[in-house]
Protein backbone atom coordinates (compact mmCIF):
# COMPACT_ATOMS: atom_id res chain seq x y z
CA UNK A 1 0.00 0.00 0.00
CA UNK A 2 1.19 3.32 -0.86
CA UNK A 3 1.89 6.72 1.61
CA UNK A 4 -0.88 8.51 0.53
CA UNK A 5 -3.09 5.04 0.81
CA UNK A 6 -2.36 4.93 4.04
CA UNK A 7 -2.39 8.35 5.59
CA UNK A 8 -5.89 8.23 3.69
CA UNK A 9 -6.96 5.19 5.65
CA UNK A 10 -5.56 6.99 8.74
CA UNK A 11 -7.66 9.39 8.43
CA UNK A 12 -10.50 7.89 7.69
CA UNK A 13 -10.04 5.97 11.20
CA UNK A 14 -9.72 9.19 12.99
CA UNK A 15 -13.25 10.52 11.89
CA UNK A 16 -14.34 6.54 12.52
CA UNK A 17 -13.33 7.20 15.87
CA UNK A 18 -14.52 10.34 16.81
CA UNK A 19 -17.72 9.95 15.67
CA UNK A 20 -17.98 6.87 17.33
CA UNK A 21 -16.75 8.64 20.56
CA UNK A 22 -19.64 11.26 19.98
CA UNK A 23 -22.55 8.55 19.64
CA UNK A 24 -21.10 7.25 22.64
CA UNK A 25 -21.44 10.56 24.50
CA UNK A 26 -24.70 10.95 23.17
CA UNK A 27 -26.18 8.08 24.25
CA UNK A 28 -24.59 8.83 27.71
CA UNK A 29 -26.53 12.27 27.63
CA UNK A 30 -29.69 10.89 26.62
CA UNK A 31 -29.87 8.15 29.17
CA UNK A 32 -28.65 10.33 32.02
CA UNK A 33 -31.21 13.21 31.16
CA UNK A 34 -33.95 11.30 30.79
CA UNK A 35 -34.53 9.12 33.52
CA UNK A 36 -36.80 10.85 35.94
CA UNK A 37 -35.43 8.59 39.25
CA UNK A 38 -32.00 7.36 39.60
CA UNK A 39 -33.33 4.85 42.76
CA UNK A 40 -36.78 4.66 43.87
CA UNK A 41 -37.43 6.45 47.49
CA UNK A 42 -36.10 3.94 50.25
CA UNK A 43 -37.73 5.23 53.41
CA UNK A 44 -40.27 7.98 54.33
CA UNK A 45 -37.42 9.69 56.78
CA UNK A 46 -38.01 13.82 57.12
CA UNK A 47 -35.80 14.61 59.88
CA UNK A 48 -32.90 16.23 57.49
CA UNK A 49 -32.60 19.35 55.83
CA UNK A 50 -31.79 19.98 52.07
CA UNK A 51 -29.28 22.67 51.19
CA UNK A 52 -28.54 24.50 48.33
CA UNK A 53 -25.76 25.57 46.41
CA UNK A 54 -26.04 28.86 44.69
CA UNK A 55 -25.56 29.44 40.77
CA UNK A 56 -22.54 31.00 39.44
CA UNK A 57 -22.75 34.67 38.36
CA UNK A 58 -24.48 35.28 35.05
CA UNK A 59 -27.41 32.74 35.88
CA UNK A 60 -30.65 33.78 36.21
CA UNK A 61 -31.28 35.76 39.24
CA UNK A 62 -34.31 35.19 41.83
CA UNK A 63 -36.66 38.08 42.35
CA UNK A 64 -34.86 38.58 45.32
CA UNK A 65 -35.73 41.06 47.87
CA UNK A 66 -33.02 43.90 47.79
CA UNK A 67 -32.43 45.37 51.22
CA UNK A 68 -33.51 45.16 54.89
CA UNK A 69 -36.31 47.89 54.43
CA UNK A 70 -38.33 45.73 52.11
CA UNK A 71 -37.52 42.16 53.41
CA UNK A 72 -39.65 43.29 57.07
CA UNK A 73 -42.31 43.42 54.31
CA UNK A 74 -41.73 40.84 52.09
CA UNK A 75 -40.41 38.05 53.97
CA UNK A 76 -44.60 37.36 55.08
CA UNK A 77 -43.96 35.38 51.53
CA UNK A 78 -41.34 33.78 52.20
CA UNK A 79 -41.58 30.52 53.28
CA UNK A 80 -38.94 28.33 54.97
CA UNK A 81 -37.47 25.23 53.39
CA UNK A 82 -34.75 22.88 54.12
CA UNK A 83 -32.22 24.73 51.91
CA UNK A 84 -28.37 25.89 52.71
CA UNK A 85 -27.31 28.46 50.27
CA UNK A 86 -23.77 27.42 49.64
CA UNK A 87 -21.17 30.14 48.12
CA UNK A 88 -24.22 32.15 48.81
CA UNK A 89 -21.73 35.88 48.23
CA UNK A 90 -21.17 34.67 44.35
CA UNK A 91 -25.38 35.03 44.31
CA UNK A 92 -26.83 38.72 42.51
CA UNK A 93 -27.72 39.45 45.82
CA UNK A 94 -26.10 37.95 48.84
CA UNK A 95 -28.07 36.90 52.11
CA UNK A 96 -31.07 38.37 50.31
CA UNK A 97 -31.35 35.65 47.50
CA UNK A 98 -31.75 32.95 49.55
CA UNK A 99 -34.04 34.05 52.06
CA UNK A 100 -36.02 35.40 49.87
CA UNK A 101 -35.92 31.65 48.16
CA UNK A 102 -36.67 30.69 51.71
CA UNK A 103 -33.25 28.80 52.43
CA UNK A 104 -32.58 28.57 55.92
CA UNK A 105 -28.53 28.65 55.64
CA UNK A 106 -26.17 30.59 53.76
CA UNK A 107 -22.15 30.47 53.76
CA UNK A 108 -19.54 32.59 53.22
CA UNK A 109 -15.84 32.04 52.31
CA UNK A 110 -13.54 34.56 54.31
CA UNK A 111 -10.35 35.80 53.98
CA UNK A 112 -7.78 38.24 56.32
CA UNK A 113 -5.88 40.10 53.58
CA UNK A 114 -2.86 42.32 54.87
CA UNK A 115 -2.86 43.91 51.78
CA UNK A 116 -6.49 45.83 52.35
CA UNK A 117 -7.00 46.55 55.85
CA UNK A 118 -8.06 44.68 59.17
CA UNK A 119 -11.40 43.00 57.99
CA UNK A 120 -12.73 39.55 57.01
CA UNK A 121 -12.95 39.78 53.05
CA UNK A 122 -15.89 37.55 51.43
CA UNK A 123 -14.80 35.82 48.12
CA UNK A 124 -14.07 32.45 46.49
CA UNK A 125 -10.30 33.30 45.45
CA UNK A 126 -7.57 35.90 47.04
CA UNK A 127 -8.06 37.66 43.50
CA UNK A 128 -11.33 38.08 44.25
CA UNK A 129 -11.26 40.02 46.83
CA UNK A 130 -13.06 43.58 47.37
CA UNK A 131 -12.93 46.14 50.02
CA UNK A 132 -16.62 46.67 50.13
CA UNK A 133 -17.32 43.09 50.09
CA UNK A 134 -16.47 41.72 53.82
CA UNK A 135 -18.21 39.71 56.17
CA UNK A 136 -19.76 42.39 57.99
CA UNK A 137 -21.44 44.43 55.18
CA UNK A 138 -22.63 41.31 53.72
CA UNK A 139 -23.93 39.50 56.90
CA UNK A 140 -23.38 40.84 60.13
CA UNK A 141 -25.01 44.00 59.34
CA UNK A 142 -28.25 43.28 57.26
CA UNK A 143 -28.56 40.50 59.94
CA UNK A 144 -28.24 42.23 62.53
CA UNK A 145 -30.54 45.03 60.87
CA UNK A 146 -33.18 42.52 60.28
CA UNK A 147 -33.18 40.61 63.78
CA UNK A 148 -33.64 44.10 65.16
CA UNK A 149 -36.57 45.38 63.17
CA UNK A 150 -38.11 41.44 63.89
CA UNK A 151 -37.80 41.65 67.20
CA UNK A 152 -39.70 45.59 67.58
CA UNK A 153 -42.38 45.92 69.68
CA UNK A 154 -45.04 46.43 66.85
CA UNK A 155 -43.68 43.06 65.40
CA UNK A 156 -43.48 40.88 68.05
CA UNK A 157 -47.38 41.78 68.67
CA UNK A 158 -48.46 40.98 65.41
CA UNK A 159 -50.71 38.57 64.97
CA UNK A 160 -48.65 36.32 62.10
CA UNK A 161 -45.40 36.44 65.07
CA UNK A 162 -46.53 33.59 66.89
CA UNK A 163 -42.72 32.93 68.85
CA UNK A 164 -41.15 31.77 71.69
CA UNK A 165 -41.33 34.69 74.46
CA UNK A 166 -37.43 32.92 75.91
CA UNK A 167 -35.92 33.51 72.18
CA UNK A 168 -35.74 36.54 70.04
CA UNK A 169 -37.67 36.47 66.71
CA UNK A 170 -35.75 35.54 63.44
CA UNK A 171 -35.85 36.45 60.02
CA UNK A 172 -38.81 35.32 58.76
CA UNK A 173 -41.67 37.28 59.77
CA UNK A 174 -44.07 34.74 59.64
CA UNK A 175 -42.14 32.01 60.68
CA UNK A 176 -40.40 33.57 64.14
CA UNK A 177 -38.83 30.70 65.31
CA UNK A 178 -37.34 29.06 62.81
CA UNK A 179 -33.39 29.58 63.03
CA UNK A 180 -30.87 30.01 60.01
CA UNK A 181 -27.30 28.67 59.64
CA UNK A 182 -24.33 31.09 59.12
CA UNK A 183 -21.23 28.55 57.69
CA UNK A 184 -17.85 30.65 57.39
CA UNK A 185 -15.41 28.99 55.40
CA UNK A 186 -11.84 30.04 56.73
CA UNK A 187 -9.55 30.53 53.51
CA UNK A 188 -6.72 31.94 55.43
CA UNK A 189 -5.14 30.62 58.92
CA UNK A 190 -7.24 29.53 61.51
CA UNK A 191 -5.39 30.99 64.17
CA UNK A 192 -5.07 34.30 62.47
CA UNK A 193 -8.82 34.14 61.21
CA UNK A 194 -10.76 32.62 64.12
CA UNK A 195 -10.53 35.48 66.73
CA UNK A 196 -11.07 37.95 63.74
CA UNK A 197 -14.30 36.00 63.27
CA UNK A 198 -15.25 36.04 67.17
CA UNK A 199 -14.79 39.55 67.27
CA UNK A 200 -16.87 40.10 63.95
CA UNK A 201 -20.19 38.19 65.64
CA UNK A 202 -19.92 40.03 68.84
CA UNK A 203 -22.94 42.61 67.93
CA UNK A 204 -24.75 39.41 67.40
CA UNK A 205 -24.37 38.05 70.65
CA UNK A 206 -24.81 41.00 72.54
CA UNK A 207 -28.32 41.11 71.19
CA UNK A 208 -29.04 37.62 72.04
CA UNK A 209 -29.11 36.50 68.70
CA UNK A 210 -26.46 33.59 68.57
CA UNK A 211 -26.99 29.99 69.51
CA UNK A 212 -24.53 29.28 72.58
CA UNK A 213 -22.99 26.99 74.04
CA UNK A 214 -21.42 27.18 77.80
CA UNK A 215 -20.67 24.49 80.88
CA UNK A 216 -22.69 26.67 82.72
CA UNK A 217 -26.37 27.22 80.59
CA UNK A 218 -25.49 24.20 78.27
CA UNK A 219 -26.71 24.95 74.82
CA UNK A 220 -29.08 28.34 74.13
CA UNK A 221 -30.91 27.96 71.00
CA UNK A 222 -30.72 31.43 69.10
CA UNK A 223 -32.43 32.72 65.67
CA UNK A 224 -28.78 32.55 64.44
CA UNK A 225 -26.56 29.74 64.69
CA UNK A 226 -22.97 30.17 63.47
CA UNK A 227 -20.65 27.17 62.22
CA UNK A 228 -16.95 27.12 60.92
CA UNK A 229 -15.70 25.00 58.11
CA UNK A 230 -12.22 25.24 56.10
CA UNK A 231 -9.29 26.41 57.66
CA UNK A 232 -11.29 26.41 60.93
CA UNK A 233 -9.30 24.04 63.40
CA UNK A 234 -11.44 21.95 65.65
CA UNK A 235 -8.85 21.73 68.49
CA UNK A 236 -6.99 25.35 68.48
CA UNK A 237 -9.99 27.44 67.30
CA UNK A 238 -13.50 25.40 68.08
CA UNK A 239 -12.53 24.17 71.55
CA UNK A 240 -10.20 27.06 72.75
CA UNK A 241 -11.24 29.15 75.86
CA UNK A 242 -11.66 32.31 73.82
CA UNK A 243 -14.51 29.80 71.94
CA UNK A 244 -15.93 28.77 75.42
CA UNK A 245 -17.47 30.78 77.54
CA UNK A 246 -19.95 30.89 76.24
CA UNK A 247 -18.90 29.33 72.31
CA UNK A 248 -20.16 31.74 69.70
CA UNK A 249 -19.12 29.05 66.22
CA UNK A 250 -19.51 25.37 66.47
CA UNK A 251 -18.01 22.69 63.74
CA UNK A 252 -18.49 21.35 60.56
CA UNK A 253 -17.50 17.73 61.58
CA UNK A 254 -16.20 15.27 59.49
CA UNK A 255 -19.69 13.66 57.85
CA UNK A 256 -17.61 10.55 56.28
CA UNK A 257 -15.54 9.56 59.53
CA UNK A 258 -18.15 9.35 61.82
CA UNK A 259 -19.34 6.20 61.14
CA UNK A 260 -15.89 4.64 61.39
CA UNK A 261 -14.56 1.88 63.86
CA UNK A 262 -12.10 5.27 65.27
CA UNK A 263 -15.37 7.30 66.22
CA UNK A 264 -17.98 5.18 65.88
CA UNK A 265 -18.10 4.54 69.72
CA UNK A 266 -16.58 8.00 70.87
CA UNK A 267 -18.50 11.23 71.44
CA UNK A 268 -15.59 13.88 70.73
CA UNK A 269 -18.18 15.22 68.29
CA UNK A 270 -21.36 16.72 69.32
CA UNK A 271 -23.90 19.31 69.94
CA UNK A 272 -21.73 21.13 72.49
CA UNK A 273 -18.72 21.82 69.29
CA UNK A 274 -20.65 20.60 66.57
CA UNK A 275 -23.52 21.31 64.17
CA UNK A 276 -22.89 20.26 60.41
CA UNK A 277 -21.22 16.94 59.77
CA UNK A 278 -19.84 17.34 56.20
CA UNK A 279 -18.24 15.73 52.90
CA UNK A 280 -17.68 16.11 49.08
CA UNK A 281 -20.41 13.94 47.86
CA UNK A 282 -17.86 13.26 44.44
CA UNK A 283 -14.37 12.48 46.84
CA UNK A 284 -16.71 10.38 49.44
CA UNK A 285 -19.61 9.18 47.03
CA UNK A 286 -18.29 9.09 43.79
CA UNK A 287 -20.10 9.52 40.59
CA UNK A 288 -23.40 8.31 39.69
CA UNK A 289 -22.88 5.53 36.23
CA UNK A 290 -25.27 6.78 33.78
CA UNK A 291 -27.07 8.81 36.24
CA UNK A 292 -27.68 5.69 38.66
CA UNK A 293 -26.36 5.71 42.00
CA UNK A 294 -25.41 2.47 43.33
CA UNK A 295 -27.30 0.40 45.83
CA UNK A 296 -24.10 0.45 47.97
CA UNK A 297 -23.79 3.87 47.80
CA UNK A 298 -27.26 4.37 48.93
CA UNK A 299 -26.12 2.06 51.86
CA UNK A 300 -23.16 4.42 52.73
CA UNK A 301 -24.89 7.64 52.73
CA UNK A 302 -27.11 5.65 54.69
CA UNK A 303 -24.50 5.22 57.22
CA UNK A 304 -23.17 8.41 57.18
CA UNK A 305 -26.64 9.93 57.87
CA UNK A 306 -27.15 7.47 61.01
CA UNK A 307 -24.06 8.33 62.01
CA UNK A 308 -24.65 12.11 61.90
CA UNK A 309 -28.20 12.00 63.78
CA UNK A 310 -26.73 9.61 66.67
CA UNK A 311 -24.91 12.67 67.54
CA UNK A 312 -27.91 15.05 66.89
CA UNK A 313 -25.54 16.71 63.70
CA UNK A 314 -27.15 17.80 60.61
CA UNK A 315 -25.71 15.99 58.09
CA UNK A 316 -24.43 17.77 54.81
CA UNK A 317 -23.19 16.41 51.45
CA UNK A 318 -21.65 19.32 49.25
CA UNK A 319 -20.14 18.91 45.40
CA UNK A 320 -22.83 16.43 44.33
CA UNK A 321 -23.32 16.03 40.39
CA UNK A 322 -25.67 18.91 38.72
CA UNK A 323 -26.14 18.06 35.60
CA UNK A 324 -28.00 16.69 34.06
CA UNK A 325 -30.76 17.73 35.49
CA UNK A 326 -32.75 14.98 36.53
CA UNK A 327 -29.75 13.59 37.39
CA UNK A 328 -29.58 16.13 39.79
CA UNK A 329 -32.77 15.89 41.03
CA UNK A 330 -32.83 12.40 41.43
CA UNK A 331 -29.85 12.62 43.94
CA UNK A 332 -31.80 14.99 45.79
CA UNK A 333 -34.75 13.03 46.28
CA UNK A 334 -32.62 10.10 47.47
CA UNK A 335 -30.60 12.21 49.75
CA UNK A 336 -33.90 13.10 51.26
CA UNK A 337 -35.71 9.67 51.21
CA UNK A 338 -32.75 8.81 53.15
CA UNK A 339 -32.83 11.64 55.99
CA UNK A 340 -30.11 13.79 54.43
CA UNK A 341 -29.66 17.00 56.98
CA UNK A 342 -28.10 19.40 53.93
CA UNK A 343 -27.40 18.78 50.27
CA UNK A 344 -25.62 21.63 48.05
CA UNK A 345 -26.99 22.45 44.68
CA UNK A 346 -26.56 25.11 41.84
CA UNK A 347 -30.57 25.75 41.51
CA UNK A 348 -32.61 28.08 44.24
CA UNK A 349 -35.48 27.70 42.19
CA UNK A 350 -35.11 24.26 41.25
CA UNK A 351 -34.60 22.79 44.74
CA UNK A 352 -38.13 24.53 45.54
CA UNK A 353 -39.80 21.91 43.64
CA UNK A 354 -38.58 19.06 45.76
CA UNK A 355 -41.08 19.86 48.23
CA UNK A 356 -43.50 21.13 45.46
CA UNK A 357 -43.87 18.34 44.39
CA UNK A 358 -44.78 16.76 48.10
CA UNK A 359 -41.73 16.04 49.45
CA UNK A 360 -40.97 17.01 53.17
CA UNK A 361 -41.15 20.61 54.05
CA UNK A 362 -39.58 20.02 57.52
CA UNK A 363 -37.19 22.68 59.10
Amino acid sequence: MTTDKLEREAKRYRWLSIILLVALLGVYVHLASTHTEILPLTSNSTAGFLACEVPRHGTKPINSTRNVASWTTDSRDAKPIPCHSHNDYLRHVPLFDALTAGCTGVEADVWVDSNLKDDLYVGHTRKSLQPARTLNSLYIEPLLAILNEMNTPSNLSSPLSVKDPKIPAGVFETFPTQAITLLIDLKTASESTFPVVLAALKPLLERNYLTTWSQARGLSPGPITVVGTGNTNFTSAILSPANSNPRLIFFDAPLDTLATLEHKDTNDYNTNNSYYASVSYNQDIGKPLLGFMYPSQVRKVKREIVAAEERRLVSRYWDAPTWPKKVERGIWDTLVSEGVGLLSVDDLEGVQGVWESGGPRSV
